[in-house]
């Protein structure tokens, strides 16, 4: 069986590229100012600072590494498909126990204050 390289349109790549972008700037944003805005559907949103910040801004970071690693396999013509997929399995796990630790840390820190 012959062996073909990933493709990955021109829209979907820039689309990737700039979604991963947007996270690391606004995580890196929310960290200078120490208050990195979450917004959700309904309610004023949440505001995290300090550590729960740092966690999301990682969480943020494992979802832009994700993103981009499928870009990186469409220009990678070597038949390695499957260690991008674990990478991206990876990443998608680390970033959303990220997300988690941080929701809880900073729900935990605002019930002891």
């Amino acid at each position: 069986m012959r062996y073909t390289p990933n493709h990955i349109s021109f829209g979907k790549r820039v689309l990737r590229i700039l979604l991963s972008l947007g996270l690391i700037g606004y995580g890196l944003l929310g960290l200078l100012t120490d208050d990195l805005y979450l917004p959700v559907k309904v309610g004023p949103g949440i505001h995290l600072d300090g550590t729960p910040a740092l966690l999301m801004c990682i969480a943020f970071i494992c979802a832009a590494g994700v993103l981009l690693s499928a870009v990186v396999d469409h220009y990678d013509k070597r038949d390695n498909e499957r260690h991008y997929r674990l990478f991206a399995r990876l990443g998608s796990l680390a970033g959303w126990t990220f997300f988690g630790l941080s929701l809880a840390l900073h729900v935990y820190q605002s019930l002891t204050k």
